[in-house]
């Protein structure tokens, strides 16, 4: 593992999009990872419960298809957030194959702690950056989620 100075330099050295998009990834992901254990989930569930904080109600079909997550990945997900009586799972009475997700109370009052998560990593994500550099970075990280959408 790389010392903080090194990781520092080797940053400020590489000129390759790719790489600095994967240290980021996995830098993020390691945040996550410590800010969530508590609540034994990990991102993909936070993103789940970001969305039902949004729209209670989705089906699991409708979220893995605006999350870019598969249909498997999204049940496995909803499965655990169940077990941690987070979440629950409701057939829609109009079309029986529809199962709708809904937050618990538990779920429900993890809202103020997912929002602090969720807002203090892109506050530090974008430390220092004015208004015109923050609208310009999310224009630009924005210009490369839409070209990997269509890997």
């Amino acid at each position: 593992m790389m010392n903080e100075e090194a990781t520092i330099q080797w940053i400020e050295d590489i000129n390759i999009i790719t790489a600095l998009i994967s240290f980021t990834y996995r830098s993020v992901h390691k945040y996550f990872v410590r800010e969530l254990s508590q609540y034994h989930i990990g991102w993909g569930h936070f993103a789940i419960l970001m969305s039902l904080y949004d729209q209670e109600g989705r089906s699991q079909d409708s979220l893995a298809q605006s999350k870019g997550f598969n249909k498997t990945m999204i049940a496995k997900s909803i499965l655990r957030l169940e077990e941690e009586g987070i979440v629950y799972r409701k057939i829609d009475p109009k079309d029986k194959r529809i199962k709708r997700l809904y937050l618990t109370e538990i779920g429900r009052k993890l809202k103020p702690e997912m929002v602090r998560i969720g807002f203090e990593i892109n506050a530090f994500l974008l430390k220092g950056f004015d208004s015109d550099e923050f609208s310009s970075a999310t224009e630009v990280v924005r210009k490369i989620a839409l070209n990997a959408a269509r890997l």
